[in-house]
């Protein structure tokens, strides 16, 4: 799945992200525009360290898991909260 950082609050990863494929890459903030959900990442105190664009969490949430890995020994990110993106609904925690 998609997935792009729009919003870093850890610094210096404004674009991390992976492809389509799972590759990983590095992309705009402007590219996630195109992708259908908000993700928000935590590290386990409830920081808040990052924000981005994903696919569609709900139709496959399997794969919306990535982020979550992708961070998990780098920046010790253990949650992820999303929503739809452009709206104000409330934000739910990724669970299987």
């Amino acid at each position: 799945m998609r997935w792009i950082v729009t919003t870093d609050h850890w610094g210096g990863c404004v674009g991390l992200g992976e492809d389509m494929n799972g590759a990983p890459t590095r992309g705009t903030p402007q590219q996630g525009d195109n992708l259908p959900m908000e993700f928000r990442l935590y590290d386990a105190s409830g920081t808040l360290l990052f924000e981005g664009r994903c696919g569609d969490v709900e139709a496959d949430w399997w794969h919306g898991f990535e982020p979550l890995m992708f961070t998990w020994n780098t920046f010790r990110c253990r949650r992820l909260s999303y929503r739809r993106a452009g709206t104000a609904a409330p934000w739910q925690w990724l669970r299987p």
